[in-house]
């Protein structure tokens, strides 16, 4: 029987270059092939000549942006395993083999190898179904528009608490229209003194929306806190700033903010759509902390509990656990998170596990020992949560059915019940919590 193993060396414009290996030893000379369906389907053949039944073959690569879903796709459709490994895997690896050579060639030569050196199990490439992998898609979308809406009010926020700061007390949120409205038009000290209130309050009644009244006392109390906050800002820098141009700046950043809100209300409406078509039981919105927002987020990610094979599959995917550094018998605690797995995915389990230990009884428990009695502080009682919450989720996607709050005796419970329950038995004193503090593990997702 012939294993053979493909190292394949994937660029992001020029050729890939792939080294075929058989028992451990190169076989020919290297293959090279471009993004094009006639050289991908020659490497293929090429890769896949003269195997025969019950000989293995393996591809080994790394994800380079998305080179490699082309090559992972039509070498996996024609019956070849294939695994993408981390980078620094390969890095550390060709430090040892190729100390004095960085070329593709020797890059796939590493890449081939990896296998032979033992160390953590391969995964195989998940090819996801298209309407799967377009959820990933969208939601990592939706994430960097809803990051840039962020940035964009932190933005408006400093240059509103430099030029204006009491305007931010009179100001509602920044992400409501009239907010935005009113820092478009109305910053400039001049402009607001030199306006009648009538003016302001009927521009206030065109851009009052949701509970913000189109008259009335707050309307009035508006009206008269930005006046007020125009005279601050015109007393406190004496004519040392263009407010003129400082308007015209904060237009463009409210336009570049309106643009990221609204794209990202059209892609909530895509990634739902898709979302119920995938799960048209949301049997993962009935775990506690997983609702609307993180679901298509955790599914686009997952895709299938069939790519799995166990509890501890899935939790060493999602990568949320910290660093050991054990020597000479003794433990160091307060390691950092490890950065393999999907940041996605931690970070929306992390968020889950916050959620989720207020309501479920069984997590609130797992979250209260670790932080009063094991002396853990909050995010690493908060992994050791969400690596729970990933079982419950891989056990929703594999049966289908919802999962149920209960309590020690198996008795199902509300949601009422269950926060009572945790608010009762399981709640970290603020002093233990304090105290905690002092080591925090290091999280970044």
């Amino acid at each position: 029987m012939t294993h053979r193993t493909i190292g394949v060396d994937l660029a992001i414009r020029g050729e890939h270059v792939a080294q075929i290996f058989e028992d451990g030893r190169p076989v020919g000379r290297p293959l090279r092939f471009r993004h094009d369906p006639a050289s991908l389907e020659s490497f293929v053949s090429r890769a896949t000549a003269g195997l025969g039944e019950g000989d293995l073959v393996q591809a080994v690569m790394e994800p380079t942006g998305m080179s490699w879903f082309p090559v992972a796709h039509r070498l996996a459709d024609a019956g070849v395993a294939v695994a993408r490994v981390k980078g620094k895997r390969v890095k550390a690896l060709r430090r040892y083999l190729s100390e004095h050579a960085k070329t593709d060639l020797a890059d796939a030569h590493v890449l081939a190898a990896i296998p032979g050196f033992g160390g953590p199990r391969l995964d195989l490439v998940h090819i996801p179904a298209p309407r799967s992998h377009a959820l990933q898609r969208l939601t990592k979308q939706r994430g960097r528009m809803q990051d840039a809406v962020a940035d964009a009010k932190r933005r408006l926020l400093d240059l509103v608490r430099w030029a204006s700061p009491s305007l931010e007390r009179v100001l509602p949120d920044l992400r409501t229209r009239l907010s935005l409205a009113l820092l478009q038009r109305w910053l400039d000290p001049g402009v607001v003194l030199a306006a009648r209130p009538s003016a302001i309050a009927g521009f206030i009644a065109r851009h009052a929306s949701g509970n913000h009244p189109h008259s009335g006392p707050f309307v009035d109390t508006l009206v008269e806190g930005l006046r007020q906050a125009a005279r601050d800002a015109r007393d406190l820098h004496r004519g040392h700033v263009d407010f003129a141009e400082l308007q015209a700046e904060i237009v463009v950043e409210v336009d570049i903010m309106r643009a990221h809100i609204k794209a990202v209300s059209a892609l909530e409406q895509r990634i739902g759509t898709l979302y119920a078509e995938l799960q048209p039981t949301d049997v993962l919105r009935t775990i506690p902390g997983v609702g609307r927002h993180l679901a298509p987020v955790l599914l686009g990610v997952l895709h299938t509990a069939d790519r799995f094979r166990s509890e501890r599959h899935i939790r060493g995917f999602c990568g949320l656990f910290p660093r050991r550094a054990d020597s000479g018998g003794a433990e160091r605690p307060g390691q950092t998170i490890t950065q393999g797995g999907n940041d996605r995915v931690k970070r929306a389990l992390m968020l889950a596990a916050d959620t989720a230990r207020k309501i479920d009884p069984d997590l609130a428990e797992v979250y209260w020992r670790l932080m009063t009695t094991k002396g853990h502080h909050h995010k690493q009682a908060l992994c050791a949560v969400a690596n729970r919450l990933a079982n419950r989720i891989l056990s929703v996607m594999r049966s289908g059915r919802p999962y149920l709050l209960r309590d020690r005796d198996g008795r199902e419970l509300t949601v009422a019940e269950a926060k009572a329950i945790v608010a009762e038995h399981f709640t970290v004193p603020e002093n233990i919590r304090a105290s905690r503090r002092a080591n925090r593990i290091q999280f970044t997702a």
